[in-house]
Parts: C-alpha cells; sequence; structure tokens
C-alpha cells in the first residue's frame, strides 16, 4: 500500500471530531496540582513581604493587667513633690492596668531591609519556578500525547496490514481449491494473520493504556481519537551561548538563589550591629480597693532601647559561614544546571538530526519495499515464488511503514524537548 494511501487511510478513519494537544495542555495547565501549588506558594512570599515591610512600622497594642500585692503599692510612681506634709498618696493591693503601647524598631544594622530583599527574591523565585513547571507540564503532555498518536496511526498501519493478509489468505485458500496452491500455504497464512491480528491487540491495550494516563494529567474526562498533527521532518538550526542562558528562567531561578545567599550573609552580619527601638506607653493605673468612684492615675512614657552584642562565643560567625556556604552552593548549583543543560541540549538536538535520518532512510526503504512487494506477489502468483517470500515481503512493508510513524514522531518528540529545554512550549 502506497504511504499517500495510509495517510488518505488516517485521515478517513480518524473522526471529524477529534481530542486536540491545544485542549489537553489548557486542561492540564487548569487543573494540575503542582501549578496550583507553586501560585499558592508565591502568595505566600508576597505575603511575608507585607509582614516584613509592616515592621519598619512598629506595632501598636491594646495593653492590660491585674495584680494583687500583699501589701499596698501606689497607683504611680512618687515624686517628691508628693512626700510634702500633709500630702496623700493613693495606694492599692489591687491593681488594674490599661493603655496602649507602641514599639518600632529604629535602627536594626539593615537586618529587616536584607529580610524585605530576600522575601522579594523569593517572590521572583516562585514565579520563574512557576514557569518551569508550566513548560515541564506542556512538555509531558506533548511527549504523551505523541506516544498515543503513534500508536494510534501504527494500529491503523497493523489493519491496513492484516486486511492485505486477510485479502491474501482469501486468494490462497481458492488455490487450494482449485489445486493451484498446497494445503500449507493455507496454514502459512492463517499463523501470519493471527500473529499480525495479535500485534494489533497488543497496540490498542497499550493505546488505552497511553490515553487514561493522559487522561489522568491532564484532568481530561475521556479522551476519545486524537486529532492528526502535521509533522515534516527537517533539520532545526539551533545554537545556544553563554550568552543566551541567563534569558532562560531555570538560570534566572539561578541567579536569584546567589543573590539570596548574599543578601543573607549580609542579614546575619547586620544582627552583630547595635539594634535600637523605640518603646512608647500611655494609659491608666486604677485601685479596685476604691471602685466609687475610680481613684485612677494617668501614665506615658517614651524610652528609647538599644542592645549590642559584644561577644556569642562565635554563634554569629558560624551563622555568618552558613551563610557564605549557601551561596557557594547556589553559585555550584549554577555552574551544574549549565553543564547538565548543555548536555540535555546537544542530545535533544541529536534526537531530532536522528529523527529525520531514520525518516528519510525509512521512506526510502518502503518505496523499495512496496515495489519488492509487487514483484513478489506476482511471481507467486505465477507460481515462481515461495509463499515465505511473498510474506517476507510483505512483512517488511508493514514494518518499514511502522518504522516511518516511529521515526516521525520520535523526530516530534526531540523538537518538543528542545522547545521545553528553551522554555518555548507556550509560545
Amino acid at each position: 500500500m502506497p504511504f499517500s494511501n495510509i495517510l488518505v487511510t488516517l485521515l478517513l478513519t480518524i473522526p471529524l471530531v477529534a481530542t486536540t494537544l491545544p485542549e489537553l495542555i489548557e486542561s492540564g495547565l487548569q487543573h494540575n496540582a503542582l501549578i496550583k501549588k507553586t501560585e499558592l506558594q508565591i502568595e505566600l512570599m508576597k505575603a511575608k513581604k507585607a509582614e516584613s515591610q509592616s515592621k519598619r512600622l512598629g506595632e501598636v497594642d491594646v495593653v492590660g493587667s491585674y495584680t494583687h500585692y500583699n501589701v499596698p503599692r501606689t497607683l504611680a510612681p512618687i515624686v517628691p513633690s508628693a512626700l510634702s506634709p500633709g500630702s496623700s498618696v493613693n495606694t492599692t493591693e489591687d491593681l488594674w492596668t490599661t493603655g496602649l503601647q507602641y514599639s518600632v524598631p529604629l535602627f536594626t544594622g539593615g537586618a529587616l531591609e536584607q529580610q524585605i530583599k530576600i522575601d522579594a527574591l523569593a517572590t521572583q523565585m516562585g514565579q520563574s519556578q512557576q514557569k518551569l513547571s508550566r513548560e515541564e507540564l506542556i512538555y509531558n503532555i506533548r511527549s504523551l500525547y505523541l506516544s498515543a498518536l503513534s500508536l494510534q496511526e501504527l494500529i491503523i498501519a497493523q489493519e491496513a496490514y492484516v486486511d492485505a493478509l486477510r485479502v491474501l489468505r482469501e486468494k490462497i485458500a481458492y488455490g487450494v481449491q482449485v489445486g493451484k496452491h498446497a494445503q500449507i500455504d493455507l496454514l502459512k497464512a492463517n499463523n501470519n494473520l493471527t500473529q499480525a491480528m495479535g500485534s494489533v491487540t497488543k497496540s490498542q491495550s497499550s493505546l488505552r493504556m497511553l490515553k487514561q494516563t493522559l487522561a489522568t494529567v491532564t484532568h481530561y474526562d475521556e479522551i476519545g481519537s486524537l486529532e492528526r498533527l502535521e509533522v515534516e521532518p527537517m533539520t532545526v538550526a539551533t545554537h545556544v551561548g553563554d550568552q543566551n542562558l541567563d534569558e532562560l528562567e531555570r538560570f534566572k531561578l539561578q541567579a536569584l538563589e546567589i543573590q539570596k545567599g548574599e543578601k543573607m550573609v549580609q542579614k546575619v552580619k547586620a544582627s552583630s550591629k547595635p539594634q535600637v527601638a523605640l518603646n512608647a506607653y500611655a494609659g491608666y493605673n486604677y485601685d479596685l480597693d476604691q471602685i466609687d468612684p475610680f481613684e485612677q492615675e494617668q501614665l506615658w512614657q517614651v524610652a528609647l532601647n538599644a542592645k549590642w552584642n559584644l561577644f556569642d562565643f562565635g554563634g554569629t560567625s558560624a551563622r555568618v559561614q552558613q551563610a557564605k556556604i549557601m551561596k557557594l552552593q547556589a553559585i555550584t548549583q549554577k555552574e551544574a544546571t549549565t553543564e547538565g543543560f548543555k548536555k540535555l541540549f546537544a542530545k535533544a538536538k541529536n534526537q531530532i538530526e536522528t529523527g529525520v535520518a531514520d525518516y528519510e532512510t525509512t521512506q526510502s526503504q518502503y518505496g523499495l519495499l512496496q515495489e519488492s512487494e509487487k514483484i513478489e506477489q506476482a511471481r507467486y502468483d505465477a507460481g515462481v515464488a515461495t509463499l515465505n517470500d511473498l510474506l517476507l515481503a510483505k512483512s517488511k512493508t508493514a514494518l518499514a511503514a511502522s518504522q516511518m510513524i516511529q521515526s516521525r514522531y520520535a523526530y516530534q518528540n526531540g523538537v518538543f524537548y528542545l522547545d521545553y529545554l528553551l522554555e518555548r512550549g507556550e509560545k
């Protein structure tokens, strides 16, 4: 059967309404749990950044307390004027206080500022990770789709081969009846037909499993026939230099990790600098012993608190060292990512080139094998060739047709993998 006839058969066999690759990708991106998780992680980082920024402004608290003393105490601190003869001092054994308290850091050595920058970097890292997760999901869906589509077309080619063997068997059966062919030829034809039908059954089972996997990944209700993709194997001219790598999200992510490590070092160093805070309070002290009327005293105070750690037995130095090591790890990871990326890029290019070469080879072989099959059919009909020769020619032709389908989609999978590496899946 000419390859053009196989294509016509594919178009006629696949229903007009088929499941398309864009539909599956859209469904997968919309429902994938990992992508939803990265979205939540981004929101979490934004909330943490807002929390760090709010610390610049301090906090206002409503405070209150109740204390019972074994001896009376004053409602307010005693000043010298209160000790003059004839003066009275309010005291109580049951003291109730209420008030407002405001605290704000005035100087943290830059630790608070560095934390805000770290939170901003974490948000950017989450956004980069989200883009990479989407690209990975798109490639996985595409790869599964190609595998299923390859099997779908392979089954059609196998069924065409089964039909050809069935026609041959009928001819041989008629030849046996008229004494033209031996009974052994009919047995051989039946055996080859049974094997071919078994191959179709296995392929159909594999296709069902692939569709179930694809439906699970994409959260698609039901996947029927797959829409055929137009694939024309050709060499792809793509080069990636070091200057292009920094534009990819996977390398932006590594660069952000290095920046985060540097900010962590600065934050830890800031903790060894003086820490200054402002604390203010305004409120009332009440005498619960005298309820009607309440005896109360209004108090307010403003204080500056300073703290400077002079020695912590090497704790700060250890934390600085840890932060520096984390930064070095990020630098090393970026180098490893670069090396791994270049290997994968070369692998994808090789897969594409191999797919083109295999397709061109099998396409040429297919044309020659078709002619060979016609010759063997004529020789067998003329009685100068054995059935084994004819069956071998038919099986080689069918194998070449299958290899053309596989090499075409292996090529396309290489193109999709290259798109994944270069983060072009959504473009």
